[in-house]
């Protein structure tokens, strides 16, 4: 009967017009021909069913003239001053089938980009659309040259200058007090030119970062396919009080993008990207280029007892996990090879355990497939936790901890429907097994950033939704916290941080506080826009949030924060991916000191200072402490070294220690009961003073 509908559906449409009751009568007799002829055939369910094909339809917008073209073919459609042509801009094609859409300028024109509600269709790039149901797709061409326009806000944009740069010209925009320059603000260039846009603020000011996609505050580089015109704002710096707000220091240039952060034994920084090497940076000693092992860009990380740094997985071709691993010696600054994995691994987290083996946790494969097994370091190579399968399937490193009771602690994530998932305990002894903890109270944090704040207790903070709505949806400035000492630990939602936040970084600072930095509130995966510069402070004591002062670059994805041993903090990075190219991206480094380093007036504060500790603590262990004045000592704080990337610190973690006063120069504490509370690895030693005043940090390695 499929094939006879067809059939009598498009020989009614060439027939001249006639009343409906005619039109239904023909129809009906056609059928009950049909059904009355006597053969078997007939009297049987058709073997054949005719194909089902679907309208694809071109529309033009703009001024430019170009050509959209298909595969399979079909499409040919040409386009000239924004019209499309009268043939070749429609085709049916069979409902199973994906077509392939293709768009080029006429000389001189640019095409601007594709227009439907299909999300494989967007972007300048070719469109692919799935013929289930008539499609319709528009396509922007655009007629050059195209003017480049640089436009403030009157009396609120501030000072500074714009320069123009494309084509072998360069045009420099003056803006004062908010207003563009009569002159200088506007250039014409042919299409497709790249154009480079460069903002310098003026003594006093801070440049604000571009409305332009893809771009944050360095320089903006792109191709110019249409009209634009950009508001460019320069804000006063205000002197606020860093006793209460804190201060950044100066952006000083990094040579790569800093995606991954460690901070070794060595007191450098270990830092890379994608593009270019690995580089170790000291304050003094400035950055020393060490020659990558492999492609190390988005692999997991953490720290062996003994200090070491591995690293595992990463990717190839295609972001095609690696199974290989590399060991970073502090020491002689230097790579080696370790064990490869059993698996392929790209966006894994990487947990020390108590007994100082690693997990792998998460990630993608060489087939691009999402890993469930995890698997555990050996001395010979690596254990598969065969009946502890978990599926994480957008794996942007998912957040475990070691708990108190020896597991490891997976804080939740969304699965592909956007639908929240139990947080769990995963016993990694023999073959492994996971066990439900409980839910969060905010489902979707993904790309959120969660921190061990004290052994056990967990702050998770930021973060949105997931893959299934293409996060479209604004992040949360929700926070809650989970007691893993308790018997039956619970999510418990507490005060949010004042700005919504995706892509942040939380860091323990030395006094215990959390700084959370960086971030979009944005809509969307990495929104620029939205960049958050303001940082915040969390108190665990009174779990409440104070906003400290503002950084002056977009800290986005692919951004990283660490705590030095001055106890300061760098936060670095942002771009060379989440649609900002690498030539776009934050090649810079800001250190920020917190209140705590600042007396009232503004003044740098009078430290402890620690003039002997041990360099290494066995479990259990009783220590002195030497400091010229131990009466002054409240507390003190072993803070493990922190080895980050993309919004989570794979190594960070924060022991307390209580001190006794016990000699004119001397303070005795214990150090951590096992490897539970304190995973085997290199910490750094803090004295707090009774005025919340940190010392300078020492290095000490605990362990059995």
């Amino acid at each position: 009967m499929g094939e006879w509908k067809h059939r009598i559906r498009f020989w009614l449409q060439g027939l001249t017009p006639v009343p409906l009751l005619t039109s239904i009568s023909l129809v009906v007799g056609l059928l009950i021909l049909y059904a009355c002829q006597d053969t078997s055939e007939l009297t049987q369910p058709s073997a054949s069913t005719a194909a089902l094909t679907h309208k694809l339809t071109i529309l033009a917008s703009s001024n430019g003239s170009g050509k959209v073209t298909s595969i399979p073919t079909g499409i040919n459609c040409t386009i000239s001053g924004g019209v499309t042509g009268s043939t070749g801009c429609t085709k049916f094609f069979d409902a199973t089938t994906t077509v392939t859409l293709k768009a080029v300028p006429v000389s001189g024109h640019a095409f601007g980009g594709w227009s439907s509600n299909v999300s494989t269709c967007t972007g300048t790039g070719t469109c692919k659309v799935k013929m289930g149901v008539d499609r319709t797709v528009t396509a922007k061409f655009n007629k050059g040259p195209f003017l480049i326009r640089i436009s403030s806000v009157s009396s609120s944009g501030g000072t500074g200058t714009v320069k123009l740069q494309g084509a072998g010209t360069t045009t420099t925009c003056r803006i004062s007090n908010g207003v563009p320059a009569p002159t200088g603000c506007a250039h014409s260039y042919p299409a497709y030119t790249d154009v480079t846009l460069t903002a310098i603020p003026a003594s006093g000011f801070a440049f604000n970062g571009w409305r332009i996609a893809g771009c944050g505050t360095g320089k903006c580089q792109f191709k110019a396919i249409e009209n634009l015109t950009t508001l460019v704002t320069f804000s006063t710096i205000t002197a606020g009080s860093p006793a209460v707000q804190g201060r950044w220091d100066p952006p000083f240039t990094t040579p790569v993008v800093a995606v991954h952060i460690h901070q070794l034994t060595s007191g450098k920084l270990l830092l890379w990207g994608d593009t270019g090497d690995s580089y170790l940076w000291g304050a003094a000693a400035g950055f020393t280029r060490v020659t990558k092992p492999y492609r190390i860009y988005c692999s997991g990380h953490s720290f062996l007892p003994d200090g070491r740094l591995l690293v595992v997985g990463g990717t190839s071709a295609g972001t095609r996990g690696q199974r290989l691993a590399s060991l970073f010696t502090p020491s002689s600054a230097s790579w080696s090879t370790s064990k490869p994995m059993a698996q392929g691994r790209y966006y894994p987290t990487i947990t020390t355990l108590p007994n100082g083996s690693l997990l792998a946790l998460s990630g993608h494969d060489t087939n691009l497939a999402v890993v469930t097994i995890p698997e555990v370091s050996t001395p010979t190579g690596w254990r598969k936790l065969t009946s502890a399968p978990l599926a994480i399937p957008a794996p942007y490193y998912p957040p475990a901890f070691v708990a108190p009771n020896g597991k490891v602690f997976l804080a939740g994530f969304d699965d592909r429907n956007g639908v929240a998932q139990a947080s769990r305990y995963l016993d990694f002894t023999g073959t492994g097994q996971w066990t439900t903890v409980g839910s969060r109270n905010e489902p979707h944090r993904i790309l959120g950033t969660a921190v061990m704040y004290a052994p056990g207790k967990i702050l998770y903070v930021g973060g949105g939704n997931g893959v299934a709505t293409r996060y479209d949806g604004a992040p949360t400035a929700s926070a809650e916290v989970i007691d893993l000492n308790k018997t039956s630990p619970v999510w418990r939602t507490i005060a949010g941080m004042q700005y919504a936040r995706r892509q942040l970084n939380a860091t323990l600072l030395a006094d215990g506080s959390v700084l959370v930095t960086g971030g979009t509130s944005g809509p969307g995966f990495n929104d620029q826009a939205g960049a958050v510069h303001a940082a915040e402070l969390w108190n665990p004591q009174t779990e409440t949030w104070t906003t400290v002062a503002s950084e002056l670059k977009n800290r986005t994805y692919h951004s990283a924060a660490v705590l030095l041993p001055s106890g300061r903090v760098l936060s670095s990075g942002s771009g060379e991916g989440g649609d900002v190219s690498y030539v776009n991206a934050e090649f810079s480094a800001q250190i920020f000191s917190p209140p705590y380093l600042f007396n009232a007036d503004g003044s740098l504060a009078a430290r402890p200072a620690i003039t002997s500790a041990p360099a290494s603590l066995t479990y259990g262990q009783s220590f002195t402490v030497e400091t010229s004045d131990p009466k002054s000592i409240a507390r003190g704080n072993l803070i493990r070294l922190s080895s980050v990337t993309h919004a989570f610190n794979q190594s960070q973690l924060l022991y307390p220690l209580t001190f006794t006063v016990a000699g004119p120069t001397t303070l005795s504490a214990t150090a951590p009961r096992d490897g539970t509370l304190a995973p085997p690895g290199p910490y750094m030693l803090f004295l707090v003073n009774t005025s919340g005043v940190p010392s300078q940090g020492k290095f000490v390695r605990i362990g059995p």
